[in-house]
């Protein structure tokens, strides 16, 4: 086997350098929580947008000491109040003076006492004059424990800990990923990137995510389950970007599980194969699932001898698939382990979806300010598509938009435009199905004995399906 070069070797010249300051202030609010949780080792709980009371974050109880603190040493008891600074302007450095509407605020946390230590993390940089008066004034409000942690500390611990890119991978793709990827891991994460970077720029990083990589972790494979557009694949394609540097694995987006058995090499078990669509595109396809029932115990010998899998499906196809894979080999035991619901998403993923779709969009600032006071009600509305959120987001989908409530509501309930992409994808068979279904309103018995008028609308859906074909060629 061919010695590769050490995970991790820093490739690039100098002081590792993410551009922060091209984070939305939430996204950044989240980074610093992700250090606290992933870095630290304390659990932390944000607040909501407004009204924090002077605090982005605040943790209550006992600090357990990280094996590995970063240069935090003996912090005192809680309470914790996390506080973050972000500017949106590169090469900033951060005055005392921008702090003077806080240090009334800290005062009040202190006398109320939720307040006992206060962590400052801002993306600019802080002179050395810089932090030693903003730890005074902290501390002449009562803080017992005043840190003040600036954008050159956040963007070294990026570089240093892996796992914190591991739940905030955004960072990928804001940053020179030469300081913190070897060479052949290197070439590949850059033509991933390519493929990510708008996706990452609007990434959320949900309990489905999170889920997904424990049972990567934990079992070495995972299956990404979902309607059409809910964002199973670039679940995938992070965790692809995700394995380069967390688990040192190459990438290998194989298309079936001949591809997987073909491109397994057992003398390099750091492989991560990742297959969309795994049993059937738009349909169960039963050559697909007989070939993975066929492989699977190669499949799972690869797993067991260090390979990584992801497998994306369909929900209503994998429900097909399901009953055709041979449950001695495939992991059906631990399924609720390594069987994702990508489209389950709480109340706050989705609002967090919407805003970054709408913040990272391109609709004119004035249709963005309109769009506002209406994005609560769009994220409770179902079903809710990431994909439907995507185009809200973009000028070329809403020209007809009225900028209601009702009218924001009924673009995300009923995508027109949306739902004609899915059906113009699926087969002559589906589009029967679907048809005797409308046509028999609330009752379609099974099994089903055709009367005549149902075997002319099959008929009739598949002389529309073979005309089409025959326009298009």
């Amino acid at each position: 086997m061919t010695d590769h070069p050490r995970k991790g070797t820093v490739a690039a010249p100098g002081s590792p350098n993410f551009a922060l300051h091209t984070l939305g202030w939430r996204a950044f609010q989240d980074l610093c929580a992700a250090v606290l949780r992933e870095v630290w080792a304390q659990s932390v709980h944000t607040f909501a947008d407004s009204n924090d009371g002077g605090r982005d974050g605040a943790f209550h109880g006992t600090w357990q000491q990280p094996p590995d603190p970063i240069g935090v040493q003996d912090i005192p008891d809680g309470p914790f109040v996390l506080q973050c600074k972000h500017t949106k302007k590169a090469d900033t450095t951060l005055a005392p003076s921008d702090r003077d509407d806080e240090f009334a605020k800290v005062q009040a946390l202190v006398e109320r006492g939720l307040c006992g230590s206060y962590v400052l993390l801002t993306n600019a940089r802080v002179s050395g004059a810089s932090e030693a008066t903003i730890r005074r004034r902290l501390l002449d409000a009562g803080v017992r424990y005043p840190l003040v942690l600036d954008g050159q500390w956040i963007c070294d611990t990026i570089a240093s800990r892996q796992r914190l890119r591991t739940f905030v991978p955004r960072v990928y793709g804001l940053g020179d990923l030469s300081q913190i990827l070897d060479e052949r891991a290197y070439t590949q994460a850059q033509a991933l990137l390519g493929y990510l970077r708008d996706d990452l720029a609007t990434f959320v990083v949900t309990d489905a995510y999170r889920h997904a990589v424990q049972a990567v972790q934990n079992h070495g494979f995972v299956l990404l389950l979902g309607e059409p557009a809910v964002g199973k694949s670039v679940i995938a394609a992070t965790l692809a970007m995700t394995a380069l540097d967390a688990w040192g694995c190459l990438t290998v987006n194989a298309h079936d599980a001949d591809g997987l058995i073909r491109h397994w090499n057992p003398d390099e078990p750091n492989q991560f194969f990742w297959i969309d669509d795994a049993f059937g595109a738009v349909r169960h396809e039963q050559q697909l699932t007989d070939s993975w029932s066929r492989h699977m115990r190669h499949v799972m010998t690869a797993v067991h001898s260090g390979a990584k899998v992801v497998l994306t499906s369909r929900d209503y196809i994998y429900r097909d698939a399901r009953p055709y894979l041979k449950e001695y080999a495939y992991p059906l035991r631990q399924e609720q382990r390594v069987v994702v619901d990508v489209a389950r998403l709480s109340p706050q993923e989705r609002q967090q979806i919407l805003y970054n779709h709408i913040k990272l969009g391109a609709q004119p600032p004035e249709v963005r300010a309109r769009l506002k006071p209406h994005l609560k009600a769009a994220a409770d509305t179902e079903p809710f598509y990431p994909e439907v959120a995507r185009r809200l987001g973009q000028q070329a989908f809403t020209e007809q938009l009225e900028l209601t409530t009702s009218g924001v509501t009924a673009f995300m309930a009923r995508p027109t435009d949306f739902l004609c992409d899915v059906y113009s994808g699926l087969g002559p068979d589906e589009k029967a199905a679907l048809a005797l279904t409308y046509q028999a309103d609330e009752y379609l018995p099974a099994p089903l004995s055709l009367d005549n008028f149902q075997r002319e609308v099959i008929s009739s859906c598949c002389r529309t399906d073979l005309e089409r074909c025959a326009v298009e060629r």
